[in-house]
């Protein structure tokens, strides 16, 4: 049940809700920044995913459909063409495919400038 009282306040239950005044927001004073831009300290211990791309193909559905164990898809990519490495659907490094410890790595040789 909701209750209206001339000093602007409502019932509602067992919680009382009072309305506030509030002054307008100055955009000029913005005060210290979250993280300072010289020092990254807060975030460095922070997880973030890395995806390689080797390449890319288009298939019909009825080759789809064909592919069984050993089959090969031809990708795009040619086979000593750098391999492009994407953090948020966007490429920040390229590099050549070696092996380390029995897995895939990359090789970076090239930093993408940032836009």
């Amino acid at each position: 049940m909701v209750i209206y009282t001339n000093d602007k306040e409502y019932q509602v239950g067992k919680n009382t809700i009072e309305n506030v005044e509030l002054s307008e927001f100055d955009k000029g004073d913005t005060g210290k920044s979250v993280v300072a831009s010289q020092s990254l300290d807060v975030v460095r211990d922070v997880q973030v995913k890395l995806t390689a791309v080797l390449g890319e193909t288009t298939l019909s559905v009825n080759e789809l459909f064909n592919l069984t164990e050993n089959s090969v898809v031809k990708l795009s990519s040619l086979a000593d063409e750098p391999v492009a490495l994407y953090l948020d659907n966007q490429v920040v490094a390229r590099g050549m495919l070696v092996i380390a410890d029995d897995n895939f790595g990359l090789q970076i040789t090239e930093v993408v400038a940032e836009k």
